[in-house]
């Protein structure tokens, strides 16, 4: 069992650092986690051995947002607005926490960015099916064309945070079925 204070810290660490890397993304440095949490930079490493477990600890919190949203697309009465929900829940979720958005759309390869893109694949695979299902999807698109397009409107939330929306509705015109 961990000591109160070690708690205490741990908690800390792991509120700064959710601050840190939702505003500077996954590039936050251990120094400034630290320094935010009110704690040595040594405290960080006992708790979190390496960067990217500390990284894994908060994006834990961050994904497990994406089962809900999951659940609420396949659960919709209609799959194309569940799934049209589901973008948008999931760039919105992108475009709050800019760790998920650099894990997700990471080319580098580490725990927390393949937990990422884990989590999109297969939160997307059921609704994707349940789309073509019905109809409302064109038969042409995967699963994985759906996962380039959230990783290529990412990048539109990084650069224009305020109108990766307008963007999503074109995307959305063109998966559409006819």
């Amino acid at each position: 069992m961990m000591r109160r204070d070690a708690a205490r810290n741990r908690e800390l660490v792991l509120a700064a650092a959710a601050k840190e890397f939702d505003q500077r993304g996954l590039d936050a440095e251990i120094r400034d986690i630290a320094k935010a949490a009110g704690v040595g930079v040594g405290t960080v490493y006992r708790h979190f051995p390496t960067k990217d477990d500390l990284v894994g600890a908060v994006l834990e919190k961050d994904l497990g947002e994406w089962p809900g949203i999951v659940e609420r697309a396949l659960a919709a009465e209609d799959a194309w607005a569940g799934l049209a929900g589901f973008l948008e829940q999931t760039l919105a979720t992108m475009a709050r926490h800019k760790a998920v958005l650099d894990g997700v759309t990471s080319a580098e390869a580490s725990a927390a960015a393949d937990a990422c893109r884990s989590h999109l694949a297969e939160a997307v695979a059921p609704i994707v099916r349940r789309a073509h299902d019905e109809g409302s999807l064109r038969p042409e698109v995967t699963g994985q064309d759906l996962g380039l397009q959230i990783l290529a409107l990412g990048r539109i939330v990084e650069l224009e945070p305020g109108g990766w929306r307008r963007q999503l509705g074109f995307v959305l015109d063109g998966l559409r079925a006819r």
